[in-house]
């Protein structure tokens, strides 16, 4: 999932930050920015270096800070440096392996991710083996303490465009698929706590290729050598929405699920995990969504209404 000496430089920077959003009686958007009008930062395809190689301002260059970095993990294709093409009002960055479009459709803006896995990929692959990523990302200086959290509604619609297996007789589904999740991660940024800058995730899926509908997810983050080895939780699907991405409509999610993130810290600590923390430690310093490739799959999607909005006691 993510490169520990990438993970361990962030939580060094959140725990010097000014501090925590504590304010009481008050929405605060976990998510800002969620029309994209202050651009969009482009970071590479190194974890543990995570540096800014492009900025693109697919509706304008403005003078606020961008709020969202679109990170490529373990990519052969690095979008950055790319002009955008406009067709019928949709912005268009690409390459041989990536897609990004965004078009504002009255109130709202649609997020286009799309991931060319058979360009990614020229064998199939092997266990221990790294994945493309094709993540919206935001990081929080100021992150939301859970201490002071009543509720977390949590709002989206996405529809899935294509899912193309290339892999055929090689699938093998311990090792190969093409998923949407969106995670958050949750810290402890307490210094006087023994297990201050431990963190888990907590996963809100949309889409899988291996399943129509996403069992729930627990585990230590494994599966290649640069894995953070942190605890995983992840809720099922039938949790937030009916039915299934498969069948290429839209779904909508609109859910409180601060009960759910609350179950999955009880998890991770069943599970031997965050020993040294209490809830009241932690803190949603991150959240990402968008594609992990762990196999040969043409993918896209379409996201819209992406909203994390925390109602605080």
């Amino acid at each position: 999932m993510r490169n520990i000496l990438y993970i361990l430089l962030m939580l060094i920077c959140l725990g010097c930050s000014a501090g925590k959003v504590s304010r009481s009686n008050q929405q605060v958007a976990v998510i800002t920015d969620p029309a994209f009008a202050n651009g969009i930062s482009v970071i590479g395809s190194n974890s543990s270096q995570p540096n800014v190689t492009d900025t693109i301002y697919p509706f304008g260059k403005t003078k606020g800070k961008p709020s969202w970095r679109v990170v490529q993990w373990a990519s052969r294709f690095v979008l950055g440096g790319d002009k955008p093409v406009v067709d019928h009002d949709t912005v268009i960055y690409q390459n041989a392996g990536k897609r990004i479009t965004f078009l504002k459709k009255g109130r709202h803006t649609i997020i286009g991710l799309e991931v060319k896995g058979s360009a990614e990929y020229t064998s199939p692959r092997k266990n221990n083996q790294s994945w493309p990523h094709l993540l919206l990302e935001q990081q929080y200086a100021t992150p939301i303490e859970l201490s002071h959290v009543q509720h977390l509604n949590y709002s989206i619609q996405a529809k899935l465009l294509y899912a193309i297996d290339h892999l055929g007789d090689a699938y093998n589904p311990g090792l190969h698929t093409a998923q949407i999740t969106l995670f958050m991660s949750i810290q402890n940024l307490n210094p006087s706590s023994a297990g201050y800058r431990d963190y888990f995730w907590f996963g809100l899926p949309l889409y899988d290729y291996r399943y129509p509908e996403i069992a729930p997810y627990g585990a230590q983050d494994m599966g290649k050598d640069d894995a953070t080895k942190k605890f995983i939780s992840a809720v099922s699907s039938a949790e937030l929405y009916a039915g299934t991405m498969h069948n290429k409509q839209w779904i909508a999610i609109n859910k409180d699920v601060y009960p759910m993130l609350v179950k999955a810290f009880n998890t991770a600590q069943q599970r031997g995990f965050l020993k040294g923390s209490k809830l009241s430690d932690m803190a949603i310093g991150e959240m990402n969504v968008g594609w992990e490739i762990p196999g040969t799959y043409d993918a896209g999607i379409l996201i819209k209404d992406l909203k994390l909005t925390a109602g605080l006691k």
